[in-house]
């Protein structure tokens, strides 16, 4: 005589919940999405254990890396503020600036680097950090 066991999972939804929508705040989206990015294969994992669909935290992965969901993470790595700088410091260092050479690096959130001459408008630099944060 042999034993089976049966071992399933399974989720019981009330039948008042029934059609309900839930609402997810966009930190609570980021922390979903940023789950799911550790480790191997993670995504249906992480979905089933949130209770959502695979193809929904697809969505919310694609609008992350686009950076349309805001959860307070920085855009820009944040900066550090020394002691102020006496007249001639101050003139030394835009003499410095105006250099051609002189660059500026950004460190994204995403752990890229940028490295863009230290004159370049802001316009430009902002679509440019948007593209390689969305890359």
């Amino acid at each position: 005589m042999s034993c089976a066991k049966v071992v399933s999972q399974f989720e019981v939804i009330a039948a008042g919940d029934l059609g309900r929508r839930r609402t997810w705040t966009d930190a609570e989206k980021i922390r979903i999405v940023e789950e799911s990015y550790r480790g191997h294969r993670q995504g249906s994992v992480v979905a089933r254990r949130h209770g959502i669909s695979r193809p929904l935290l697809t969505q919310w992965r694609r609008a992350y890396h686009k950076g349309l969901l805001d959860g307070g993470r920085p855009v820009f790595t944040p900066v550090e503020i020394g002691p102020d700088l006496s007249d001639r410091q101050r003139e030394a260092s835009a003499v410095r600036a105006a250099d051609a050479d002189a660059r500026i690096e950004i460190t994204l959130a995403n752990g890229r680097r940028l490295a863009v001459p230290a004159d370049i408008e802001a316009g430009a630099l902002m679509r440019l950090v948007q593209i390689l944060e969305r890359a």
